[in-house]
């Protein structure tokens, strides 16, 4: 199988290359670094061990007029202290795929391992997607899609059987007069729980080992997506998705931004979330999950420098379960109510933000600076986050956390950055932990028309 994706890969690459017209490639490496205190032991003061683990993304597209092929890898490695589980080294493959951009003047295509992002469809394929597109504007588009599911892992290891995870859809797009796009999806969803040994007794009372396979109705969902923009100043945006096979409507939004004046902004907002839990999932077995409606307005002010000052305040309504029927409590304490308010500026920013009810008592603070050293060259960046809660009922009194960032940015050429920073973080479990992160990023694009 690694074979043949290895030479399947430098075949679209040998092909893709000879036909490019442009050449984007993005790098990155990053070192983390950090000590961990077994506290097992029972002289864990005593006993560190250290990690620097290493992170490499690469982002590689190579375009022609109509063809192009995109890939998006990473790659992790523990470079001081290799686990015992693990062989130390891992890697991900996100994107790899071939696009074919307008062919006919209305068709657009990606075959290979890609990410789906059409409504209630949501996931990483690999598979094939179509969009066909009509209309004087094109404003009529119907998207199709189809493949088998990627591992978790995102790499090609312990494959799962086709006919047992895979995932089709489509969606059909509006983009009518200026300011509206509607869309209706539809996703065919399955997935089939990892199978399991478990010693069972037999006819005769005789323990014997054996293989438990289970499954379930495929996932199927519906959606409507809105969006309108008026004037270039209010907006109003929603959804509605609802599942099919349980028959519940487990997500609704609705969001409207009116611009009251030339520089303040009025919003307010309602959802409507209900757990989506995969049918034979380890999360079945509870008896019963809550239902949550949230309400939210916020008002914003921008200044003629630049600083915009906000205000936000929420509520959170909670259903209980009681043997399996559902009643929306009138009591407080099922209530939960947030409050935020701050400012912020390219350069600097500090919100405070508040939770009381049923869902917890906390308070936050958050705040960060940046500036430049030197023009285009030099960068650096503060943040600094303050925060008191209680973790519940049995607790009397409160608990403190503290983390803070400084970092440095010196880019020598606009192609290339190289970022160093450091890292703190002070509460009831680390008294003081203090990590590093290095690295380096570079990005190359080239037109070769």
């Amino acid at each position: 199988m690694k074979l043949k994706l290895a030479i399947l890969v430098a075949v679209i690459a040998f092909t893709a290359g000879t036909m490019a017209q442009s050449l984007n490639l993005r790098f990155s490496t990053y070192f983390y670094g950090w000590q961990r205190i077994d506290s097992i032991l029972s002289d864990a003061s005593s006993v560190k061990t250290t990690h620097i683990r290493g992170y490499q993304n690469l982002l590689f597209d190579i375009s022609g007029s109509k063809w192009s092929f995109n890939t998006l890898a990473t790659i992790e490695e523990d470079l001081a202290n290799k686990p015992d589980s693990i062989d130390g080294f891992r890697y991900k493959l996100y994107n790899a795929y071939i696009k074919g951009t307008n062919l006919f003047n209305m068709l657009d295509v990606k075959l290979g391992r890609q990410y789906v992002f059409a409504g209630v469809g949501k996931g990483t394929v690999d598979g094939l997607y179509l969009k066909v597109k009509a209309g004087k504007n094109k404003e009529y588009q119907l998207a199709v899609y189809g493949g088998a599911l990627a591992p978790y892992t995102y790499d090609f290891k312990d494959y799962p059987k086709i006919d047992e995870n895979y995932m089709a859809g489509a969606q059909f797009t509006y983009f009518g007069f200026k300011g509206l796009t509607a869309g209706l999806s539809y996703i065919y969803k399955k997935t089939a729980p990892v199978s399991y040994t478990a010693t069972r007794l037999d006819s005769l009372y005789n323990t014997d080992s054996l293989e438990i396979t289970i499954d379930g109705p495929a996932e199927q969902l519906a959606g409507l997506d809105f969006n309108y923009t008026y004037n270039n100043k209010h907006n109003v945006f929603g959804k509605l998705y609802y599942d099919i096979q349980m028959k519940k409507l487990y997500r609704g939004e609705l969001n409207l931004r009116v611009t009251a004046a030339n520089n303040l902004h009025i919003s307010a907002g309602y959802i409507y979330r209900q757990p989506q839990i995969t049918y034979n999932s380890m999360f079945w077995v509870f008896a019963g999950t809550q239902r949550t409606q949230e309400i939210e307005g916020g008002v914003d002010y921008t200044l003629k420098n630049g600083i915009n000052i906000y205000g936000r305040a929420g509520v959170v309504l909670y259903e209980k379960t009681d043997l399996g029927s559902a009643k929306l409590s009138e009591t407080p304490e099922n209530h939960a109510l947030r409050i935020q308010a701050g400012f912020n500026h390219p350069m600097y920013g500090l919100s405070f933000i508040r939770y009381m009810g049923y869902a917890g008592e906390s308070d936050g603070v958050y705040g960060y600076y940046q500036r430049q050293l030197m023009k285009d060259k030099l960068s650096t960046s503060l943040s600094l986050s303050y925060s008191r809660y209680r973790l519940g009922e049995f607790e009397t009194d409160k608990v403190n956390s503290l983390a803070g960032a400084l970092g440095f940015t010196f880019r020598p050429m606009p192609q290339l950055s190289i970022d160093a920073q450091g890292q703190m973080l002070i509460n009831r479990i680390y008294k003081t932990d203090v990590r590093v992160l290095f690295g380096i990023n570079y990005w190359l694009f080239k037109n070769f028309k």
